[in-house]
């Protein structure tokens, strides 16, 4: 119900960039607010926040070319989200930081250096995981098709930079945000405390 939201709220933004008479510092303000509103909304009905944010924002993303026209525009999107995206990443891992003593608290009768040691291990299989699907992934299709195959060949680099790059660290902090503390039936979501 989250993404429903999420998408219910991002067409109206849509129409409201579309339609409506707007300036570059409008529409500027109108995508900072977009997230908060989509935010609130869905957590006013107890859906989920973050996947209400990701959906909007992704339907978003994927209009932007017919919302934002004119080049003022794209330039002005462009300097506001930058900083915004910056004050934003570093805001997280400050909290992040913070919290840091706590966590370590909480870790009770486990040592630091199991927790390093876990963290280091999921890691490295994380990583592993990626590599193994990655280059299957790009080199499959030109294996099993001969129209792909007419397509320059991915080779070893991209496939390489792919599997190292991952996800970004807020994605997945936002993909760990989504998961649920409680069930429909108001007990402890399995695995979650």
């Amino acid at each position: 119900m989250g993404i429903i939201t999420g998408l219910a709220g991002a067409h109206v933004m849509y129409v409201i960039h579309r339609f409506l008479p707007t300036t570059p510092a409008i529409d500027a303000a109108l995508t900072v607010m977009t997230p908060y509103l989509l935010f609130l909304a869905a957590e006013q009905f107890h859906f989920s926040g973050v996947m209400a944010v990701v959906s909007g924002g992704l339907f978003m993303s994927y209009r932007s070319h017919e919302v934002f026209k004119t080049g003022s525009t794209r330039l002005n999107m462009l300097g506001v989200w930058t900083t915004l995206i910056f004050v934003m990443n570093t805001l997280v891992f400050v909290l992040i930081g913070l919290a840091l003593p706590d966590i370590i608290e909480g870790l009770g009768k486990y040592a630091i250096m199991d927790g390093i040691r876990y963290g280091l291990l999921i890691s490295a299989i994380t990583i592993a995981l990626r590599f193994l699907w990655v280059y299957p992934a790009a080199h499959l299709p030109r294996w099993l098709s001969a129209k792909v195959r007419k397509d320059p060949s991915p080779g070893w680099k991209g496939p390489l930079v792919i599997s190292w790059a991952g996800m970004r660290g807020v994605v997945s902090l936002a993909t760990a945000l989504s998961i649920p503390l409680l069930t429909t039936g108001q007990t402890a979501f399995p695995s979650v405390t």
